[in-house]
This record gives C-alpha cells, structure tokens and sequence, in this order.
C-alpha cells in the first residue's frame, strides 16, 4: 500500500551544537521521496546559530531557537503549541540520516498496520553493515531488551514487520493525534528513555507500535559525548524508575514495583560489593530521587489514568520475560543499554560480570579463599602434620634419591624391584625447596585445596563470566571431600582433589568440546569466546575461524604430562580418570548431544599411553597391586551417605544435602549447551556415588580405591552443576514469566551459602578436623633417634584394616592386611608404593592366617626368622582421642596373639595394641634378618631410569616448542595487520 500524496508528515528535529554531520541529516531529509513534509527544527541554546545552515539545505523549514537545553522530550513538545492537524509527526535526533524513503516507509507501515508508533531499522553511522537497533523488548520492570547482538551483520534477518513493545529514539514516526492524546514525551525527562515511556503510554491508549524494518536510518548515538560524564547513567535509571512508579495501575503496582526495588537492591550491592560505588549511587539515587517528589508522581499517574484505554494485564503480555535488567546488567557483555543508544557507560561498564572481570573483583576473591584456607590450616601449618595413615613422612632429599635411584626397595621384608616414579618426583621438588621435607610435606597436604580451588577456576573459564567462575570455586571448595581426606588422612585423594579439574581442563581442550575449542580464541587473546553463558547461536555470516587452528597436539601433550605426573604420585588417577571419562561420555548421551566423544576418547587413550610410557618401568612393577588389598568391603557407607560426601567427620547432618541442591537449579530451567553441562556434572556426581557403593557395599568384583578418591570427580561435576544454575539464570530463567522458576535461583542461592556453613564453622578450629597424633611415638619407634646406628634393626609387623595402617599393606582377609617397617624409624613415603607380594613376606601373613588353626602357642619364634620384634595391630587412624575413624580388629587376631607364650604385650596406647617377641635377642636378629642389597643401582636400572628421565625431558621440551608455536600463530594475524 502506498501513502497518499496528501497526507503530511512533520519532522520535528531537535538539534544543540551539531557537528559536521548535521548537514548530511539536513540532506537525507530534504531527499525524501514523500511530497509533503514540513520540518521544524527546535534549536536549544546552541552557541551558534544554525538558522542560515538550516535554510541553507531546507529553505521552507521552521526555526524555533530556545535560549536554554530543556532537553529532547520537552523540546519536541513544542509541535504541541501549533494547530492540530491529521497526519503524522517524525520526531528525530540531530545524529540520524535517513535513506529516502524512509519517512513514507514508515508512514505506509503505519497505515497497512493501524500503528500509532513505528520505527526504522538503526545501522551504525560508521559502518552501514551493522545493525544497531530493531525495535526494543521491554520487560515488567521496565528495562529495554535490544532485539539484535552487539556487532550483528545487516543481512536482511531481522526484515520482517512484527509489533515491538517500543522503539528506539533517533527517528520515531507517530500519528498526530495519538501524540497529542497522550500529552508528549514527559516534560519531566529531559534525556535518556522518553522514547520507551511514550511507547508505553500509547499502549495504554490503545495504540499499536510496530517497527517497519524496510525503513532504514543511519545513526551516530554519541550522547555520552554531549552531556557531562556520568549524567547519562543518572538520568537513564531516574527516568525509568519514574515510567515504572507512574504508568501502571493501582493492583500491578504493588505487584511489579516491590519486584523491581529487589532487583535494583542486588544491583546496588552487587557493585558496591565490586566497589563500583558510582554505579551503586546511581541505583540508588534513581529510587530517591523518584520517592521524594510523590506529587508529580501522583499527578503523573492521574494523566496516565484519564487517557488508559487498555488494562496492565493485556500489556504485560507484551513485555519481555524474566528480569532483564538484572539479567542484562549481570550477564550482557554488551549491555542492553548500551545497545539501545543510552551510553557507552550503561553499555560495556554497566554490565556487572563485565566490570567484575576487569576489576579487583577476582583479587578479592581468592585473597578471601587463600585466608580461609590459612585460617583453617594454620595448626597444621604452625603444629606440624601428624603421619596418620597416608599422610606419610617424607624422610630427607638423600633418602628421597637413594630411594629413587635404587634396586632396593624397603617394603615388606625387602625387595628388589624399580622404583615408583613418585620418589624421582619427590626429589626434584625437595630440591626446588632447598632441602626442607617437611615444608614441602605441607605444601603437599595443606596447599591441595587452594591449588583444586584454582583448577577449578580455570576448568570454568571458557564458560564465559565471572559469575560462573566463583560459584564453581564456592561449590567445589565447600565439598566435604578434601577436608574429609584429611581428617582420614588419605592423602592420595588429596593429591586428585588437586588435580582433578588441571587433567578435565587439558583433556577437554585437547578434545575441542565447547567451549574449550581452541580455534574459538579471539586472535591475541587466549581465553576462548563464551559459548555457554551467553545464547546458543552459529556465528553470523561472515565471520569465520582462525585461518590456522592452534595446535590441538600442545592440548593433548599437556594433558598427557600432567596425568604421568598424577599417576607418579597416585596410581588410582588410572580409575579415576576412566571414571570421568566414562561420566562424560555417558552424560554427553544423556544429554543427547555426541559432541566431541570421540575426540575425548582420543584423548584419553593418548594421555594415558603417554602417562604409561613416562612411568615406565614401576608401572609394571606396581600394577598388580595398583589399589593395594582394599578388595570392596570397606566401612559400610550408605548411598545417603556418599550423596552428602560424608565419609568422615564433614557431610554428616542435614547441611550435606544443601550442595545437591543448589546444582539442581540448571535441571529445572536450563537449556541447550548450559543444560548439557548440568548433565555431564549430575552424571559424574551420580556415577561416582554409584561406584563408591559398589566398593563400601563389597559388590564390585575387582579393586576399588577408598570411597575419598572414588567421589573426587563427583564434587567436580556437583561443581560444574552449581555453576551451570548461573548460566541458566542470565540466559534461561529470564525467558520465563514470573513464577518458580524465578524462585529457583534464590533457592540454590541460599543452598549454597548453607553448604559452605560447614567449612566456615571449622575455620578456626585451625586444623580441619585433622588427627593432631600419630603412632611415631608408640615403642619401638620411641625408643630409637636419629642418632642411632651400628647393627641390624629389628621389623614392625604391622595389622589392621588398611585404611588405619601408616605405610603399604597386604590382604590377610576382608578388612584385614599386613605390612612389615623397620623399627628404626617410623614408615616414610617410600613405604607407601606397595608392589606385587613377594615370596618371603607371603610368608610372614601365612604364619598369622595359620597360627589359629594350627594351634600354634610359639608364634614369636616363627616371626624371629624374619627378624620381628614388635607387633602392632591397629584399630584406630590415631590414638585416642584422637582419629575419628577406626576400624577393630577381628577377635580371632586378639585371641590367637594373647594365647602365644613368647608374645608379651607392649605400652599401653589407646588406639592400637603392641605385642613384644621375647625370643628374638639382639644377636639372634642380626643372624635371622637377612641385610640389604647394595644401595646402588644395577647397569640396567641405570639405563632404564636415564631413558625415563630422558623421556620426561623431551616431553617437556616438545610442550615448550608446541607453546612457542602455537603463540607464534597467535601473534601472526596481528603482525600482518600493522
């Protein structure tokens, strides 16, 4: 339909100090194609006149100079004084150009339609294929949603007619008559949001705002320029609080307003928490400067009253969904504001997560979880460590070499065999602390939680905000599992709870699952475009990928050197990372997505071929025994208990199940890839539980860790879990109209503040729960000192459940094993790697299993073959009180070892039970036991032990040259542009 010729359209534009580009403004308007159109100009105090520039390019218009800005809305006003007439007004900045048709566009829309309002599509003035603007979502609290992406190609997606809440200002074209029913623009509003408060009215009039995108207009939006910095953040938030307190009716007023005072309450403390404190005064002026002028509130409301046609109920089924204001201002990188023409400063810096990643935001959080850390471990910094169960003494770097460097290994009653790769480990690191064992044993011990902390930082960092990010470390840090690990003394999950999320961080990059995918880093930057957090959308025409993939192999490399390193020190990180690797295969198929699973595959298989070969030749040594004798059966846990993580003195009341629930927020609203993750999380935290069942409950038919290191990469994906809730609330929940779904996030919320209670209450008990004693002090290793020397040792045979038992051990039966230390000195760390059971000290568990059936009364003397001496049988992780887990003895053990005539109980230590052979004498043990192999290495451990470390070399060298080069194609695109 084509406009009559006879309708007339007035262009009302509003001009103040143009610049140069005023006059192409005045060109597009005297090129449009429509016959009639007036034009009035409304000069405000300009400090030239523009009179002769004006009539210069438009002889016919109006002039209308202001000694005084009053601003746009009550500028324009003045089209109100002259005669009404029938026909349209186009109201338009002195920044716009119009294509020459624009105007008449607008007009044909606007009659095919029965529109009162409608817009053109906005490009950017520099650079015509980008949109900037299609007409504005708006939701119940006012806040405008920007229906096109920052940067967005104009290639006709966004062409279609369709109705919009409101329309951007720059060129807004309106009936006359429905200009003049609703009084204007709100002489109150001076700049910033009148546009969106006269859509709003004209809707309670009845009236029809569409955008007509085949109408297009060019447009500068520098406002921010124009005014003094800082006034269009103030007069943004001023003017929508006052649309909002004046345009609805009595009932949704009660209903929307106290809404939108919690939104811009957690706006307000979310910057002064950031110490944002201008963005916090702005929020908060804009409510007081609104709450203290009731009158024209009031009076606005009354003019609002007379003209509504149309009830809040029908229009807030217009409006945008959720919250997008605190959505926008949390998430939107962008920011709505910005995008829709308010100002730079509402746009990029009034983006919450935004400011918060290039603020002292990330600072100030880990300096608080590095003095929670140091506040909970300061006794064990300061007090020292007890050597309860595997929380093994290191001994000095000699020893850590020698041990590394021999064919002798002192488990048992002596072997030959290769050493663990974990003691070559050990004694680089005690170099690298000059000497000090024991600081490097509390570096180990106490500094694995903040190091988990920072893997899981950095696992969660291509998801794209810094909300994310912290409530990932808040989630995982809060797990009971590292501080569990510690109380029982299971150092080996310690070690994993480190490590966990570094080997999930390489092998997820080394497979290119979104978004880790290397090739969707920005050239010059490394971290990856967020895919997660923000909508799930293919990048736009035009746009392509890196001409050069960065090299994947640097990924998988990297991957495969820290699971050798992990496995050196833990042979369970075997089973645990075939358990993520199966959790994230299997969440990925119930998630119903096959992204990336066989590149995970691949992955895996290469780090684990490469962790193999680096560990070369004790792997093969230590593999039969990979998890010792812990076959099942261990203390029983249920599978409430292993949901909660409680396997210890942490997760044991009804705060365990808060971290649960804070990670089911993305199941109940998430979407897409965000929703995906969720899965993948739940399914490492269910799988894993499930795993661990199957060990307490004794149902698996081949070795199982403890369930400490079984549940390490569920308190990964609960992690993940949590932190996918804050995906889903900036992208998924303000979809939603009000409802639960919006009651969800502040659930989980409160969830996970609960399940953090626990770790903060025993912040300054200063040693989390850990044993303050050990068994170093139990005869015979109380009456040894360092000093002692000059002939044979004696052994310690030692038994109980193997988690009790300070050193490596074998099964005797279920829940019972054996190991056998010298009595000089308390087991250290290299007595912790146990190989495959070898024919003397078979023996020694024989003659225990055998004694009670063969009735023996003289076990004492059998044991002095093998130079025993003492016989310690343990029940509790440390004596009493101390060592909350314990484990008695069968009463069979007991029996048989009061019953024999050369056995005479020892000191009396609560906790564990000493037993003294009366037959073995000082020179019979230096006959019966049987000396050392020479300490030094033979020729062919030598060459084996040179090519592992030949081989880690070379490994790490190929990594550093793969770095170089990968940095090199980064920094090429750059160099090709200067």
């Amino acid at each position: 339909m084509e406009a009559r010729s006879d309708i007339r359209i007035h262009v009302v534009i509003v001009s103040h100090d143009p610049g140069l580009w005023f006059d192409e403004m005045l060109e597009s308007v005297a090129a449009q194609d429509h016959r009639w159109v007036d034009v009035t100009v409304v000069d405000t105090g300009s400090e030239a006149d523009p009179t002769a520039r004006i009539h210069r390019i438009l002889p016919g218009a109006t002039v209308r100079r202001l000694d005084s800005n009053p601003g746009f809305g009550p500028a324009a006003n003045l089209v109100l004084e002259a005669e009404p007439a029938s026909g349209f007004i186009a109201v338009c900045h002195d920044d716009v150009v119009l294509a020459p048709n624009a105007l008449r566009l607008l007009v044909e829309e606007s009659i095919r339609s029965n529109a009162g309002i409608v817009g053109p599509k906005y490009l950017d003035w520099d650079d015509p294929s980008a949109i900037r603007q299609v007409g504005l979502l708006v939701d119940k609290t006012g806040a405008p949603v920007p229906t096109v992406e920052a940067g967005e190609l104009d290639q006709q997606q966004h062409d279609a007619v369709q109705d919009m809440f409101a329309v951007p200002g720059g060129c807004v074209l309106m009936r006359e008559d429905l200009f003049r029913a609703v009084g204007g623009f709100d002489p109150e509003m001076s700049f910033c949001y009148e546009h969106v408060d006269i859509c709003w009215r004209a809707r309670t009039v009845g009236a029809r705002v569409m955008v007509a995108p085949s109408a297009v207009v060019r447009h500068r939006q520098r406002l921010h320029e124009r005014l003094p910095p800082g006034l269009v953040g103030r007069l943004y938030r001023r003017h929508r609080v006052r649309t909002l307190l004046s345009v609805y009716g009595f009932w949704h007023s009660l209903r929307v307003v106290p809404q939108a005072m919690i939104s811009s309450a957690v706006g307000f403390l979310a910057a002064v928490l950031t110490g944002h404190m201008s963005q916090g005064q702005m929020i908060a002026a804009s409510w007081g400067y609104n709450l203290v002028r009731p009158g024209s509130i009031r009076q606005r409301r009354r003019e609002v009253s007379r003209a509504r046609h149309v009830g809040d109920a029908h229009i807030r089924l217009s409006h945008a969904r959720g919250y997008a204001h605190l959505a926008s201002s949390m998430t939107d990188p962008g920011g709505a504001a910005g995008r829709v023409g308010f100002s730079r400063e509402l746009s990029t810096r009034g983006a919450l997560l935004s400011r918060l990643s290039r603020s002292r935001a990330p600072v100030m959080v880990w300096l608080a979880a590095l003095v929670l850390v140091l506040l909970g471990s300061r006794g064990l910094i300061t007090g020292g460590i007890p050597a309860a169960g595997g929380l093994a003494r290191l001994g000095s770097s000699s020893d850590l070499l020698s041990g590394w460097w021999s064919d002798f290994r002192p488990v048992g009653l002596g072997q030959t065999g290769y050493a663990p790769t974990g003691l070559g480990v050990l004694t680089l690191l005690s170099w690298l602390f000059f000497g000090e064992t024991g600081l490097l044993r509390t570096v180990l011990i106490v500094g694995m939680v903040p190091l988990g902390g920072l893997g899981m930082w950095r696992l969660m960092r291509p998801f794209g905000t810094l909300g994310i990010q912290i409530v990932a470390l808040a989630a995982y840090t809060a797990s009971p599992v590292p501080y569990n690990a510690l109380a029982n003394g299971v150092w080996d999950a310690l070690l994993l709870y480190a490590a966990v999320p570094w080997l999930m961080r390489a092998a997820l990059a080394g497979a290119r699952l979104t978004p880790f995918d290397p090739s969707d880093a920005i050239p010059g930057r490394s971290a990856p475009q967020p895919s997660v957090a923000g909508n799930d959308r293919t990048r736009p025409l035009g746009s392509r990928r890196s001409a050069q993939r960065p090299l994947v192999g640097r990924e998988v490399l990297a991957a495969g050197l820290l699971f050798a390193l992990v496995v050196a020190m833990v042979s369970e990180a075997l089973m645990v990372a075939a358990l993520v690797l199966a959790g994230l295969l299997v969440g990925s198929a119930l998630a119903g997505t096959a992204e990336g699973m066989v590149r995970m595959v691949l992955v895996a298989a290469v780090g684990a071929a490469i962790a193999a070969v680096l560990n070369l030749p004790w792997l093969l040594d230590g593999l039969p025994s990979l998890f010792g004798d812990r076959l099942g059966g261990g203390r029983g846990s249920s599978w409430a208990e292993l949901l909660r993580f409680d396997t210890g003195p942490f997760g044991d009341d009804r705060l365990g199940w808060a971290l649960p629930i804070a990670a089911l927020l993305p199941l109940a609203v998430a979407h897409d890839s965000r929703l995906a993750w969720a899965v993948r999380g739940w399914t490492l935290y269910l799988g894993t539980a499930a795993v661990a069942l199957a060990a307490e409950q004794d149902w698996s038919p081949v070795p199982l860790p403890r369930p400490e290191v079984i549940l390490v990469p569920g308190a990964v994906g609960l992690a993940i879990a949590a932190a996918m809730g804050v995906a889903a609330f900036q992208v998924d929940v303000r979809r939603y109209r009000f409802g639960w779904r919006q009651i969800v996030p502040l659930t989980a919320l409160v969830a996970l503040v609960a399940a953090m209670l626990p770790m903060l209450a025993v912040v300054f008990d200063g040693h989390w729960n850990a044993t303050d004693d050990d068994y170093a002090d139990v005869v015979p290793f109380s009456e040894h000192t360092a000093g002692d020397g000059g002939g044979q040792e004696d052994r310690v045979l030692w038994i109980g459940h193997p988690d009790l038992l300070p050193l490596g051990s074998w099964k005797l039966e279920d829940g019972l094993s054996f190991a056998v230390s010298g009595s000089a000195a308390f087991p250290t760390v290299a007595q912790r790697w146990v190989g495959e059971l070898d024919d003397r000290t078979r023996q020694v568990g024989e003659a225990i299993l055998g004694a009670p059936s063969a009735g023996t009364k003289r076990l004492g003397a059998e044991l002095s073959r093998w130079g025993i001496d003492t016989i310690l049988v343990a029940e509790r992780l440390a004596p009493a009180p101390y060592g909350d887990l314990s484990q008695p003895a069968p009463e069979w053990l007991f029996d048989m070892l009061d019953g024999q005539l050369d056995l005479a109980p020892g000191s009396l230590t609560a906790g564990i039970a000493t037993y003294h052979n009366t037959v073995l004498e000082a020179p019979a043990a230096e006959l019966s036991v049987a000396g050392p192999p020479d300490d030094s290495a033979s020729g062919l451990t030598r060459l084996l032990l040179a090519v592992q470390l030949a081989l880690w070399v070379a490994a790490l060298i190929g990594l550093a040259r793969l770095s170089t080069d990968e940095e090199r194609q980064r920094r090429a695109p750059r160099e090709r542009a200067r």
